[in-house]
């Protein structure tokens, strides 16, 4: 199928846009409803459930906060794990004389 985009108005174009959008998100139901059977199909091959099949599933880990490492004698609100790119207060205090163990918390 072409369509010759050039040639349709702009409340056309606008309505195709719906329209194309509409079916991708009804494509994309129809898809993951398909998987999900699929790997309900496969787990009771196996003699499981899809829900067990789930809850032996590795934990997926995420990132929690990292204690401060390093503190601004001069605001000690100003605080830095050590990690990612030194703050400005850290490089100034370098600069002064200062050792990276002299700002630790």
């Amino acid at each position: 199928m072409n369509i010759n985009l050039k040639t349709l108005s702009i409340a056309e174009l606008k309505t195709l846009q719906k329209e194309i959008v509409n079916e991708m998100e009804s494509r994309g139901k129809e898809e993951r409803q398909k998987l999900l059977q699929e790997f309900r199909d496969k787990a009771k091959a196996l003699g499981i459930s899809l829900e067990e099949l789930l809850a032996v599933a590795p934990k997926v880990r995420t990132a929690g906060k990292v204690a401060a490492k390093y503190a601004n004698p001069a605001n000690p609100e100003q605080t830095w794990t050590g990690r990612g790119k030194r703050p400005l207060w850290v490089g100034e205090c370098l600069a002064a004389g200062k050792t990276l163990d002299d700002l630790k918390v």
